[in-house]
C-alpha cells in the first residue's frame, strides 16, 4: 500500500502511516471542506484604533463544521520563535507549521508566520492565533466579501506606536531637538518610564532612545561651544576695526569663562537626576524660582508647559504615591 506523507521524525525514525484506500485523501477531503466553507467577513471592530478586522474566531466558526463532516483534523507545531522588548511592550514572532490529517491517515502541512505584541504574558498567545488565522484562510481559500480584503491598498490601520516611538516623534520637533533645555526635560521623562534601553532608529542606524538623546544633547553644545569660540576670534578683529574707524581705543578685554555652565541646563540635569526624589524636586524648584526661569516653557507629555508647573506636578505625583503606599 502507499504510503501516506510523513509525520515529525522521532528519535528511532520517522513515523509511517499506512494510508486507508476506501478513505478519500487528505487532498480530497480538503477539497470537499473548501467546497462547503461559507464566506468570513471582518466582523471585529478594534475602537481604540479605529479599524475593523477578521478575527481567528470567524475562520474557526467558518471552518469547523465541515472539517469535522469530511474527517479532517489540524495539529500545530511551532518551528522557531523570536521574543523582543519594544518599550513596555512584548513583541514575539514565530513560525507555525499546521498539519492537516484525513481520513484515509495521511497528511499535509502548512507555514504561516504569526506576529503580535502584549504589555502582559500574552504575546504569544496571539502570535498563536494569528498564524492559525491565516493558516486556515490561505489553505481553504475562505471566501471573503471584496470590502474586507486584507490588502494594503485598502482601509489598512495606522500601526500602533510604542511608547519609544511617540518620544522619537517629540524628539524630532524643532522645539526639542534645538533646545539643551528642552533635551534634558526629555531625558527626564524617559528616565521615569524606564524607556532609556529601547531601541529606536538614529542616524547611524538602530541605538537607544536614552543615547539618542544624549548624544543630540553633546551636538548641540559642540555647536554652543564652537560659535562661542568663534565669536572669541573675532571679538579683538572688531575691536579694532571700530577703533579704527573711530579713533577709539576699546578696553582691555576681559577674558571670559566659555566653559562655564548654563544655570538654565544645570538645573535641567538636577531635575533628571531627582525626578523619582518629591525632596529632590522641592530644592529644585526653589533653585529655579532664584533663578527666574520656572516660566520657561518646557515640552512635556501632555504638550509644552511651565517649568514650574512640570516640577510642581511631579512634586504632587510623588508625594500622592507615597501617601497611597503608606495607606496599605
Amino acid at each position: 500500500m502507499p504510503n501516506g506523507t510523513q509525520a515529525p521524525a522521532t528519535a528511532e525514525g520517522p513515523i509511517q502511516h499506512t494510508q486507508n484506500q476506501a478513505q478519500p485523501t487528505i487532498h480530497q477531503a480538503m477539497a470537499l471542506v473548501m467546497r462547503d466553507v461559507r464566506n468570513v467577513g471582518k466582523n471585529g471592530r478594534n475602537n481604540s484604533q479605529n479599524y475593523s478586522f477578521r478575527g481567528v474566531d470567524d475562520a474557526i466558526a467558518a471552518l469547523a463544521q465541515p472539517l469535522r463532516d469530511h474527517g479532517v483534523f489540524m495539529t500545530p507545531e511551532v518551528l522557531d520563535c523570536e521574543s523582543e522588548s519594544r518599550g513596555k511592550m512584548n513583541a514575539v514572532r514565530m513560525r507555525v507549521a499546521f498539519h492537516f490529517y484525513g481520513p484515509a491517515g495521511d497528511s499535509v502541512r502548512a507555514v504561516t508566520m504569526g506576529e503580535a505584541s502584549d504589555v502582559a504574558d500574552k504575546a504569544s498567545n496571539k502570535a498563536m492565533s494569528a498564524a492559525l488565522k491565516y493558516a486556515l484562510i490561505h489553505t481553504f481559500m475562505i471566501p471573503v466579501d471584496a470590502k474586507s480584503l486584507d490588502d494594503g491598498d485598502r482601509d489598512h490601520p495606522v500601526g500602533h506606536q510604542s511608547p519609544a516611538d511617540t518620544y522619537v516623534k517629540r524628539l524630532r520637533k524643532p522645539m526639542v531637538w534645538n533646545s539643551p533645555a528642552a533635551l534634558a526635560a526629555m531625558h527626564a521623562e524617559v528616565k521615569a518610564d524606564g524607556l532609556l534601553d529601547a531601541t529606536v532608529p538614529g542616524p547611524d542606524g538602530e541605538t537607544t532612545l536614552g543615547e539618542l538623546i544624549v548624544s543630540r544633547g553633546t551636538s548641540l553644545k559642540a555647536l554652543a561651544a564652537e560659535r562661542e569660540a568663534q565669536r572669541a576670534e573675532e571679538a579683538p578683529k572688531a575691536a579694532a576695526q571700530v577703533a579704527a574707524e573711530h579713533g577709539v581705543v576699546p578696553p582691555a578685554a576681559q577674558e571670559e569663562d566659555s566653559a562655564a555652565p548654563d544655570p538654565l541646563e544645570a538645573l535641567m540635569e538636577k531635575v533628571s537626576n531627582s525626578w523619582k526624589n518629591a525632596r529632590g524636586m522641592k530644592q529644585n524648584l526653589l533653585e529655579g524660582k532664584k533663578l527666574g526661569v520656572l516660566d520657561v516653557m518646557v515640552p512635556s507629555k501632555a504638550g509644552p508647559v511651565k517649568l514650574g508647573d512640570l516640577m510642581q506636578n511631579r512634586i504632587d505625583q510623588l508625594e500622592a504615591a507615597s501617601q497611597e503606599r503608606n495607606a496599605a
